[in-house]
């Protein structure tokens, strides 16, 4: 059976000022890097056969310090990019709430387009590493984007993905099965006790 652990990527500065990121390749900041150990440290004992993860730093980064305790190769998809947003990334997420209350964003990826990318990178993976345990990582509306497309529980909206959160489907009798989502790694606060 093929199994895939999905994990959100790190903080970042744009999330932590709740900036729009999208497409933009925003790296890891330091609390980021911090709940990917975290993670690295609760999956150290998974046994992973192949890592595939989206091509932006923030992604790349995590499954690179997910990856210190498993040495295996790390396959980039173009697929796994995060939903982009045209000239509305870099602006506050607040701001763009209260003009796009129904998320239907001007010059953004529709969520159609994403869920059509999701579902294409879900059967490559499946074709290419049939039967295995697959790490990967991505954003936040791809992973919902996955996740939906085999439970009426995710809303794309509503439904939120903490970063470096897991989530679990597994392909069982012909069909793909979400098993959780959203499962914390980190405890928040502990960025200050781990520098401190």
């Amino acid at each position: 059976m093929t199994r895939i652990c999905l994990v959100r990527h790190g903080l970042t500065e744009y999330n932590h000022l709740r900036k729009l990121q999208g497409s933009s390749d925003i790296p890891l900041n330091a609390e980021g890097e911090y709940q990917a150990q975290c993670a690295a440290e609760k999956l150290m004992d998974e046994p992973f056969d192949t890592i595939v993860s989206s091509p932006l730093g923030r992604a790349y980064r995590t499954a690179e310090i997910i990856n210190q305790h498993h040495h295996l190769p790390i396959h980039t998809m173009e697929e796994l990019k995060e939903q982009h947003f045209g000239t509305l990334e870099g602006s506050h997420i607040d701001h763009i709430i209260e003009k796009y209350p129904n998320g239907e964003l001007p010059g953004a990826e529709t969520f159609s387009a994403l869920s059509a990318r999701a579902e294409k990178a879900i059967k490559y993976i499946h074709e290419q590493f049939e039967g295995q345990y697959v790490l990967l990582t991505a954003h936040s509306r791809t992973i919902k984007s996955i996740l939906a497309l085999y439970s009426d529980e995710i809303d794309m909206l509503r439904t939120k993905l903490d970063n470096c959160s897991l989530s679990h489907i597994e392909f069982i009798d012909s069909e793909w099965h979400v098993h959780t989502y959203n499962v914390p790694t980190y405890t928040e606060g502990r960025q200050e006790e781990h520098n401190g």
